[in-house]
């Protein structure tokens, strides 16, 4: 742990200058960082002014309002209603605006003392003005820095920042509003700041409308064009040289406009004292580092118990003794890890039980069929010799249904063949249909519609039987009807569905069978009364456990079914990677 720290600390002394250079700009994009949230409260209080004023209906009454005689009673009321409005304004506002509205008709009301300090008219005769004739209501042209127009004020502040909007009530305009602060209202927030900085608020132009040496309002930044500061859209911090000296240039641009806060300084003393910081936090590390060395040696040896405890549980474990346990209940990792080592040995035990249960189940079931099982050779030669009997009587319709029957249980007993074509399904389905309409008087129609692409594909044997007997038996109550069987094909799978036009469910039978389908269970209580509506969905649950058995949850089954028209059973069966049973979904 020693040799480490030694080379930690070497690295460290060798790559302080990045380090040092990488600190000074996080703290140069975090003061730009703050300044944007003081700088954008300010412009948002007086672009709110214009908002107020610019949506505001009785302005725009006022604005479209055309008195020719400017001296009129009706003009002086007007003057009155304005001014109560910019009254209201200056409440609301955080900070001192001028404000001026002028209507298109050439009327010019304002915040200030009449016209004797400035007349807005007079901006009508800017350049900038004609430019707010193509502007949208939401649209805000940012004027920038100007001289203090207002004598009064210009002691205070030299120069004001100023923002105009147009009024427009639909697509016509009604006026126009001019709003302006102090620049000195910026320029205390940037002396807030470390005075070997240089901090601005330039528009992308690179004219500067605040800084921290007023001198400088008004002039173009030096350094605009090198380094491609200004054409680059990612706001990445460089080194200039100016007069064989480096300085540290960081810009931010700000939110609600073109506008950059630039931040430049001196690179030695930006990092000077950042310098200093490091060299003592160095210190402390190395003497705190000693002090945690020794403290680690000590709770290393009373952390170690529990491995070692932790070992000689895994040995035993190891040599085949499954009901040890370690028993640690620390709340600490090493706690944590123990009790889950141990849920693994009970779940491992619980599991060799399962699989011992479900072996002795199995072995069980093998030996009942083989008890049960019957030469199926001998049975198939039987029905095949009563079948040609019967047809050299020419009894033709009962020969048809004795092939029927042979074919029906051939396919049944057959166990070599899991998977089978979907047409050799489709004609299994067929034999069970005829064999259905020979112990019933109603014939039930069956009706294959399958697309001839699908018809190929293999689907585990005895997978669409049990909906067709679902159909039948639930659907059309053993009465005659039309069972309609179609399949699709896509890239993952073969879609299949199962529709009578029996008797169909009501909403809320059809909702019971869908959630025993796929979230309950069968009880027996459940079952009784399953019986007494004629649905109880066991048979659909096994065949829907088989495909999830196969397929995983690539499967799907979906039941649709409306009171007297009929029921709709979906099946959906995805591809196979390989015969072993994993899907592709």
């Amino acid at each position: 742990m020693i040799v480490p720290m030694v080379i930690a600390v070497l690295i460290s002394n060798y790559a302080t200058k990045d380090v040092l250079k990488e600190q000074a700009i996080a703290n140069m994009e975090q003061s730009l960082h703050t300044l944007d949230i003081y700088i954008t409260n300010l412009i948002s209080s007086m672009v709110y002014t214009t908002n107020v004023i610019q949506f505001d209906n009785e302005v725009t009454t006022i604005l479209n309002d055309r008195i020719p005689d400017k001296s009129s009673a009706a003009q002086f009321f007007n003057i009155k209603r304005m001014n109560e409005k910019f009254a209201n304004v200056e409440t609301a506002a955080s900070n001192p605006v001028y404000l001026a509205v002028i209507d298109i008709a050439g009327t010019a009301y304002s915040n200030y003392s009449g016209f004797q300090d400035y007349d807005p008219l007079n901006f009508t005769r800017l350049e900038w003005f004609n430019q707010l004739e193509n502007m949208d209501s939401l649209e805000t042209y940012w004027v920038g820095t100007q001289a203090n127009y207002i004598a009064s004020s210009a002691g205070k502040s030299p120069y004001l920042i100023t923002i105009a909007r147009t009024i427009r009530n639909s697509s016509i305009t009604s006026g126009y509003i001019i709003a302006s602060m102090f620049e000195t209202d910026i320029h205390k927030i940037f002396q807030n700041y470390n005075s070997t900085q240089e901090i601005m608020l330039v528009n992308s132009k690179g004219v500067v409308l605040s800084h921290t040496n007023p001198s400088k309002i008004g002039t173009t930044f030096p350094f605009m064009n090198q380094n491609g500061i200004w054409e680059e859209e990612s706001e990445i911090p460089v080194i200039i040289k100016d007069q064989n000296k480096d300085y540290l240039l960081v810009r931010h641009k700000l939110s609600f406009s073109d506008w950059y806060l630039v931040s430049l300084a001196p690179y030695k003393e930006a990092i000077d004292k950042i310098s200093r910081v490091h060299q003592n936090v160095l210190l402390l590390t190395i003497t705190c580092f000693a002090l945690f060395l020794i403290i680690l040696l000590y709770l290393m040896n009373q952390w170690t118990k529990p491995i070692k405890l932790l070992g000689k549980v895994a040995a035993k474990v190891r040599s085949g003794n499954l009901s040890i346990r370690s028993n640690i209940t620390t709340k600490d990792e090493i706690g944590e890890f123990a009790h889950s080592f141990d849920y693994m040995l009970d779940r491992i035990q619980q599991m060799i039980g399962q699989i011992t249960l479900e072996q002795t189940g199995k072995r069980t079931a093998e030996l009942e069929m083989l008890q049960a099982q019957v030469n199926p050779h001998f049975l198939f030669n039987i029905i095949n010799s009563v079948r040609m009997k019967i047809w050299m009587k020419g009894d033709l319709e009962n020969a048809e249904l004795l092939s029927s029957l042979s074919a029906f249980l051939r396919m049944t007993i057959n166990r070599n063949n899991e998977y089978i074509s979907l047409h050799d399904e489709l004609e299994l389905i067929s034999n069970y249909v005829l064999l259905v309409n020979f112990r019933h008087k109603e014939p039930i129609v069956l009706e294959l519609n399958p697309a001839s692409e699908t018809l190929l594909e293999e689907v585990p044997r005895f997978s669409i039987q049990p909906f067709v007997e679902n159909a039948i038996i639930h659907g059309l109550k053993h009465k005659g009807g039309t069972v309609l069987i179609t399949s699709q094909k896509d890239a993952n799978g073969l879609a299949i569905t199962v529709e009578d036009n029996g008797e169909g469910m009501k909403q809320e039978v059809l909702d019971g069978l869908r959630k025993k389908l796929f979230a309950g269970t069968f009880d027996s209580a459940e079952e009784s009364s399953s019986c007494h509506t004629g649905i109880s969905g066991i048979g659909l649950k096994n065949a829907y456990e088989r495909l999830q058995l196969i397929y995983g949850y690539g499967s799907l089954l979906s039941i649709e079914s409306e009171e007297g028209v009929g029921t709709k059973v979906c099946v959906y069966i995805p591809k196979m990677r390989s015969k072993g049973g994993q899907s592709d979904v």
